[in-house]
């Protein structure tokens, strides 16, 4: 008997969750026995420098093609089953001739990016970050081939191999630091990285080679591969804004005190938890509305998009007013050991308490940009996206003036929300069934259980200050969640009404 939709989505978001925390779980253990063994020095702040520019790359160029590729896949494989294979080859092609033409750039340009993403660094520092620049940019093509089949596994609802990717990168990092520190010192650092890049890359193309054909020719006369090309412009514009945001953030963290980058680093580390859970989500039902966009159920797709926002607010505001307030238990719970000192998690906290704003509006700034990425049209979340990133940097550079690095984080939390209002808007553009009445609906209930996650987070604080920061934080998280339940519980059983009922999640 063939699984509904309904419960293929439930079962596919509940084996993504499971992949999610134990992968979260191995990337905290990762993270501290990184801070355990190097601490935050000026050695690991070039190395993370190096590494997240990269990093940060790699990030559009996933991005991208998870977005664009996964939509003309979908539509494409509605028509011809064939055509669809010939497009991912030809993709694959196309796109690694891009990574190669941006590796060779790198590799030319590198002393000037030292420079420019670290202006206060001395002469032989950037030659430093010069040098690693240089060793890590040729990854690049790695990330394409690990990009492309990603997206093609979750346009086959398989979206469990790509959340292992992160899970087998902690393994391999802490087995590669664990072995041979001793011998290759921070070093290692650098030869876990390249180890876990390829092998994952390697790994998602084997589990998808059977939709992969490499066709012969030139694989810009496919017209698919220029109908996701023309996708694509606007999306490499809107994530490369993205990257240089953070890198206009990098520069400004690298001006303050030495090891506030590896710092703040650690509290994005954090704050990504959360985002990873949210972001996954919605690209579980990206797909789904994508389908149902391909099919014309332009209603069913309006509906579902609301109920899921509706439910990741449900879930992750109480969340987000527990990691603003107990951001410093948080730091010192997961990093304060070994070579993290109490200053160093003094400056994480600062961060994480600044990224703790920006849950609720990632939220719907990656429901409503992927809702209009569903009817192929990149233009305007760019023009979102590009608004929100000059909002980002104008705030980062006065904050940072007041504040510090919480100042850099809070403008990063405030820029999203412009760009979550933009993309509610232009959303319902392209689709008059798309209603927010049902969250303005339950806005009473989730107020009331904010201010009593609130209220209680605070006086839970006080009262269990005696207590280690574990203790505390989890004590106070149970507390919290349970005078928020209280509040929100009508709109719980409304939406398992609705489920019962037979509605979309």
């Amino acid at each position: 008997m063939p699984i509904s939709p309904k419960k293929h989505l439930l079962r596919a978001t509940i084996s993504v969750t499971g992949v999610i925390v134990i992968a979260k779980i191995f990337g905290f253990i990762k993270q501290t026995v990184v801070a355990a063994h190097f601490g935050t020095t000026i050695e690991t702040d070039l190395i993370n420098l190096s590494q997240n520019f990269i990093g940060d790359i790699q990030y559009v160029l996933v991005q991208v093609l998870l977005t664009a590729f996964t939509s003309v896949y979908i539509r494409t494989k509605h028509e011809s089953e064939p055509l669809a294979k010939k497009l991912t080859g030809n993709a694959l092609k196309a796109f690694s001739g891009i990574a190669l033409g941006i590796t060779l750039l790198i590799l030319l340009g590198a002393p000037l990016i030292a420079r420019i993403i670290a202006p206060s660094y001395s002469e032989s520092l950037s030659k430093e970050l010069t040098h690693y620049l240089r060793i890590f940019c040729p990854v690049l093509v790695c990330y394409i081939w690990h990009a492309i089949s990603h997206a093609l596994l979750n346009a086959h609802s398989r979206f469990v191999p790509g959340e292992l990717v992160s899970l087998i990168q902690s393994v391999i990092l802490i087995a590669c630091i664990l072995l041979f520190q001793a011998r290759w010192g921070i070093k290692v650092l650098v030869y876990g990285f390249f180890f876990y890049t390829i092998f994952n890359a390697a790994l998602l193309v084997f589990l998808c080679r059977k939709d992969i054909s490499l066709p012969r020719g030139n694989p810009f006369s496919d017209p698919s591969v220029r109908m996701l090309l023309r996708m694509t412009g606007p999306l490499f514009l809107s994530y490369a804004m993205v990257y240089i945001n953070q890198q206009v953030d990098k520069i400004l963290a690298s001006g303050l005190p030495a090891g506030t980058v590896t710092a703040m680093g650690y509290a994005a580390v954090l704050s990504n938890l959360v985002g990873t859970f949210i972001v996954s989500f919605c690209s579980i039902l990206y797909t789904h509305i994508t389908s149902h966009i391909s099919r014309h159920e332009h209603t069913l797709a309006a509906t579902q998009t609301v109920r899921s926002t509706s439910l990741l607010i449900l879930v992750f505001l109480p969340i987000s007013i527990i990691t603003v307030l107990c951001s410093h238990d948080i730091v010192s719970a997961v990093f304060e050991r070994g070579a993290y000192t109490s200053e160093s998690v003094s400056v994480s906290a600062a961060a994480l308490m600044g990224y703790g704003f920006s849950f609720i509006p990632l939220i719907f700034r990656e429901q409503f940009s992927r809702f209009q990425y569903g009817y192929q049209n990149s233009r305007m979340p760019m023009i979102n996206s590009v608004i929100s990133i000059f909002v980002n940097i104008g705030l980062s550079i006065l904050f940072c003036r007041y504040w510090g690095v919480f100042g850099i984080a809070l403008a990063s939390s405030i820029a999203a929300c412009v760009c979550a209002i933009l993309n509610v808007f232009t959303a319902r553009r392209l689709n008059r069934a798309l209603s927010l009445r049902p969250l303005l609906n339950q806005l009473p209930f989730l107020a009331a259980g904010g201010l009593a996650c609130y209220f209680i987070t605070g006086w839970a604080l006080r009262c269990f200050q005696a207590y280690s920061s574990l203790v505390r934080f989890v004590l106070v998280a149970l507390c919290a969640g349970a005078g928020y339940v209280l509040f929100v519980s009508p709109i719980v059983f409304k939406l398992l009404k609705q489920h019962r009922a037979g509605g979309p999640v």
